[in-house]
């Protein structure tokens, strides 16, 4: 069973515009996030050719095969080959395999051979490829700087 998913524009009391993603049923009206039957969160993906300008909030999964340029705050992040980032990223665990430019702040943060990472990186446990390209610096904080990824 595939989740789909809606999105919703809104402008937060700062002025930037934010986009949080709903699941949807098959009515087409919008339901709290909630874990599909075998227990893994919903998902959302931005496919490739889909070029999205805003901030992207979910407690949930994203997969981005498209271009993002904005911040992505999330529990589980996929950043596909042919995927962009422009922004900062705020997750639980981020897998990279496309391109990111700005900070990055994880628990568990995986760059895998096809990345190509240009920013600060604050993390937990980090794993790096043989052909992955990181530009920047990368901090292992104390335990009060992983409280705020949080």
């Amino acid at each position: 069973m595939r989740t789909q998913m809606i999105f919703n524009r809104k402008t937060e009391d700062s002025g930037t515009e934010a986009i949080t993603i709903e699941p949807v049923t098959r009515l087409g009206l919008a339901r709290a996030a909630q874990p599909a039957r075998n227990g893994l969160p919903a998902r959302a993906l931005i496919d490739t050719g889909l070029n999205v300008k805003g901030d992207l909030e979910t407690e949930g999964e994203l997969q981005i095969d498209g271009q993002i340029v904005g911040n992505i705050s999330c529990g589980h992040l996929v950043i596909g080959k042919e995927g962009a980032v422009r922004g900062d990223i705020k997750a639980d665990e981020v897998v990279i395999r496309g391109k990111t430019e700005g900070m990055i702040r994880a628990r568990r943060l995986m760059l895998q051979e096809s990345a190509r990472v240009v920013g600060n990186i604050i993390y937990e446990r980090m794993s790096m490829e043989e052909g992955a390209q990181f530009i920047g610096t990368s901090n292992q904080p104390k335990d009060e700087t992983i409280a705020q990824v949080e």
